[in-house]
């Protein structure tokens, strides 16, 4: 920028600044009305941009409560805002700050204590950064350029179509969110920048004792602006730690959750559909498809059992991208221990629940090599029940399949022919005893041994006590809740994610271990 050039700036700057004040002062008259008022601060704003790249929020600006700038210190305050726009930040002038209010929004934090928050998030907020691709932006170019391709979405390509559109898909949610963290991260810094020449200016002789550079509704706007930064950086990155863990091979894939009641009898087939409940809202509130393939209703209340299938959603949270690998700690028991609602003595009484979680694979040629032999498996055949008119009362079509070696049951009634209901039986066997080999670290099918989950006594993973006292704890982490209510309500959000970091410690501690014993041999 030449020498011109910049004293036109300059001069744009301090014209801006004299028309949203000579603004105010109208607007407080009502001299025009409203709408002529924006559009002047807005084509001034629009003149500033041409010079200096700033983006600005004017749109918030003319919503905020006037500033009290006296005229000796009038050039301090507008070199003070004309180097933060010289800077190039997008940070929102006091956007925060809907009505002037004397007290300040966070009374016990001082600059500080905001400082140390706000450097937290950066340490976090870098540390994560590192842990992306380097040429992330070449990344997404050459998929780009490969989906353009005009044979691309021909039908012989159908597997290089699905493989290029979710990295694409991967990547370019990846290159939004670092976006958004440097977004946050300059919101913050420009804020910061802002009270900490506020502090500054407080000890300039220059400067009196009694003026202020920003009203009190104008500092605590600045204040919120640092800890919404803060904040989010924060949330976004731990959750971001959090994906970092969902890095297994079937993390990614669609899973099936089935919801089977144990001991207990109609107070086992109620808490079923306390846990349908549970995980329907858990799905909604983390941003997952959840539908229910198949359900059997208990005799008096709830159910039998129940069949979901969870699958990620484009349009939902960055974590509602790997089903499986969010679910996959559910499986296992779950006991509940309360007051029967069906006990006419109001008795306390213990029941179980049992949930199973498999992935479920799109690619069926994974499927198509594994091999089980006959004599592992025990085919039987049934009526499938329920709505169907007479092909459910006359037809056995529904299909149960046993896996003899790990115990495994797969029911299958969706189709009314039987022929298909063997097939997907077999394919949703196939999926589990594939996850359960990665879970188990072995090598072949036929090393798998006793997966089944049963619902009784001594297996539970997780209790839900709700009298005398009211906790929640899972056994595998010692992470506990009092707050039945919303952890019922699908709160489960922490104490999957304390499961996900005991995991993966405990993975390092094991990788330790060999490498250690490996070094001894």
């Amino acid at each position: 920028m030449n020498i011109y050039s910049r004293q036109a700036f300059d001069s744009i700057i301090i014209n801006v600044m004299v028309a949203i004040m000579l603004c105010r002062i109208a607007k407080s008259f009502e001299c025009f009305h409203s709408k002529s008022y924006h559009t002047h601060v807005i084509e001034s704003a629009t003149n500033m941009r041409k010079f200096g790249g700033i983006i600005l929020d004017i749109g918030s600006l003319s919503q905020q409560p006037q500033l009290r700038c006296q005229s000796r210190h009038q050039s301090r305050r507008q070199q003070l805002i004309h180097n933060l726009c010289i800077s190039g930040s997008r940070i929102r002038l006091f956007a925060s700050t809907k009505t002037v209010e004397s007290t300040p929004l966070f009374p016990d934090a001082n600059l500080a204590d905001i400082q140390i928050q706000f450097q937290r998030a950066i340490v976090l907020m870098h540390a994560n950064v590192k842990e992306t691709p380097d040429n992330l932006d070449i990344i997404v170019e050459e998929l780009e350029m490969e989906s353009s391709d005009p044979k691309f979405w021909d039908a012989e390509n159908k597997d290089r179509n699905t493989r290029i559109t979710a990295q694409l898909s991967t990547y370019s949610r990846l290159q939004n969110r670092l976006k958004d963290w440097r977004l946050w991260r300059e919101d913050g810094e420009t804020a910061l920048e802002m009270l900490s020449q506020a502090e500054a200016m407080k000890g300039d002789k220059e400067w009196g004792s009694d003026d202020v550079l920003f009203t009190d509704a104008e500092y605590n706007s600045l204040v919120e602006e640092i800890q919404t930064s803060a904040n989010e950086l924060l949330k976004d990155g731990e959750r971001f730690q959090l994906e970092l863990l969902l890095s297994s091979p079937y993390d990614k894939q669609n899973c099936r959750i089935l919801l089977t009641a144990g001991a207990g009898g109609t107070e086992s087939n109620d808490w079923v559909s306390d846990l349908k409940r549970m995980y329907e809202r858990h799905a909604q509130k983390m941003g997952y498809v959840l539908k229910i393939e198949d359900e059997q209703q208990g005799d008096v209340v709830g159910y039998k059992s129940v069949e979901m299938i969870v699958s990620s959603s484009m349009g939902g949270s960055r974590m509602a991208q790997h089903p499986y690998g969010w679910f996959k700690g559910e499986k296992g028991t779950h006991r509940l221990v309360r007051l029967s609602p069906f006990n006419a003595n109001n008795k306390r009484q213990t029941t179980f629940a049992g949930v199973d979680v498999a992935p479920i694979f799109l690619d069926e040629d994974k499927l198509r090599d594994i091999v089980i032999p006959d004599k592992d498996l025990e085919i039987t055949f049934m009526r499938s029940g329920g709505a169907g008119g007479q092909n459910v009362n006359k037809v056995s079509s529904a299909v149960r399949i046993k896996h003899l070696p790990s115990g495994l049951n797969i029911k299958c009634t969706q189709e009314r022919s039987q022929a298909i209901n063997k097939d997907l039986a077999m394919k949703r066997l196939k999926s589990q005893l594939l996850a359960i080999a990665m879970e188990q670290r072995v090598a072949e099918i036929k090393e798998i041994r006793g997966d089944q989950v049963e619902a009784s006594w001594g297996t539970q993973i997780r209790n839900y006590v709700m009298h005398p006292y009211k906790m929640i704890k899972d056994q595998r982490t010692g992470w506990e809740t009092s707050n039945i209510q919303n952890f019922m309500d699908g709160d489960l959000e922490d104490c999957i994610a304390e499961l996900l970091k005991t995991q993966a410690k405990d993975e390092q501690k094991a990788s330790l271990q060999e490498n250690d014993a490996e070094i001894a041999t």
